[in-house]
């Protein structure tokens, strides 16, 4: 999947590494009922399980729309300084808190773009698309690694505000490949410069949905000293998705692993969740597997 550029982090070759990690993605889903698809990518390795196969994006599409709002910023199309007061209207419903906030409050586009990805806010999000505007956001997606994936409206809202696409029953979808394509380039200051990437970045850590993929690197679960991690991911009835970077303590980056998975018969909201599991055990053991001594 990736050029190989020399041993992996582990002191092993990029092939045995490779053949490591498929094992480990056999363990943590082969007995998964439903179907998944992973992309990763670790130091001089890499691995693809259907990456290329259509998902239902659930909120994984709140990504790309961080990426060009930043992008927006940049290039002073958009001021983050901006306060945008929310009226008595309706909002988005599923995740987040602004559903439950009075009206006549004024977060900054700054705010808004933290809820998005932090708390995973829909009402914050569909304001991001309604002002980067839905035609360029799919025009932008190839630009961003992302020729797969495509948005078709505002999230979780009534069929009266849904696109006409929206109630003739499409969904915005995306594949592994394309969002692991994303992680690489925003990480690599590829796609915004080194204060939007660093601000990327730090929002990506604030994550408050830790069950997957941070779930067994990072706080009184983990074992692995010295690691950051950085997800967002996206949850639907029958559906449960995880998208994260991992850092060392000085920096560098770990892996970068999408994991997209669907169609379960557990359509349970539970932090004990099998595909849920098998995510924060597979980051678990990718991430022993490359800090291993050779």
């Amino acid at each position: 999947m990736t050029q190989r550029v020399g041993p992996g982090a582990s002191g092993t070759s990029g092939a045995a590494l490779e053949a490591a990690l498929a094992t480990l993605a056999d363990q943590r889903f082969g007995r998964l009922h439903g179907r998944y698809a992973l992309a990763l990518a670790v130091p001089g390795a890499g691995l693809l399980r259907a990456a290329d196969t259509p998902f239902q994006a659930a909120s994984v599409i709140k990504l790309p729309l961080l990426v060009l709002a930043l992008q927006a910023a940049e290039r002073h199309d958009l001021d983050l300084n901006e306060r945008v007061p929310l009226g008595a209207g309706p909002r988005a419903g599923g995740s987040g808190v602004l559903q439950d906030l009075d009206p006549g409050i004024a977060p900054s586009w700054r705010d808004l773009l933290r809820l998005m990805i932090v708390l995973s806010d829909n009402h914050a999000t569909n304001l991001v698309l309604e002002r980067i505007g839905l035609e360029r956001v799919n025009a932008a997606l190839p630009q961003l690694g992302m020729p797969h994936t495509r948005l078709e409206g505002p999230l979780q809202v009534e069929a009266v505000q849904q696109t006409p696409r929206q109630r003739a029953g499409h969904v915005a979808t995306t594949t592994a490949r394309d969002v692991l394509a994303l992680l690489l380039a925003l990480d690599d200051e590829q796609l915004l410069g080194p204060e939007a990437t660093a601000w990327a970045r730090t929002s990506l850590a604030a994550q408050r949905h830790r069950e997957a993929i941070p779930r067994l690197l990072t706080g009184e679960a983990s074992g692995a000293d010295g690691l950051t991690v950085g997800s967002k991911g996206g949850w639907l009835t029958r559906a449960r998705h995880d998208a994260g970077l991992v850092w060392r303590d000085d920096g560098r980056r770990l892996a970068a692993l999408v994991v997209l998975t669907a169609d379960h018969p557990d359509a349970r909201s539970r932090l004990d969740h099998p595909a849920t599991l098998a995510t924060a055990r597979f980051a678990r053991d990718v991430v022993a597997l490359v800090r291993a001594p050779s």
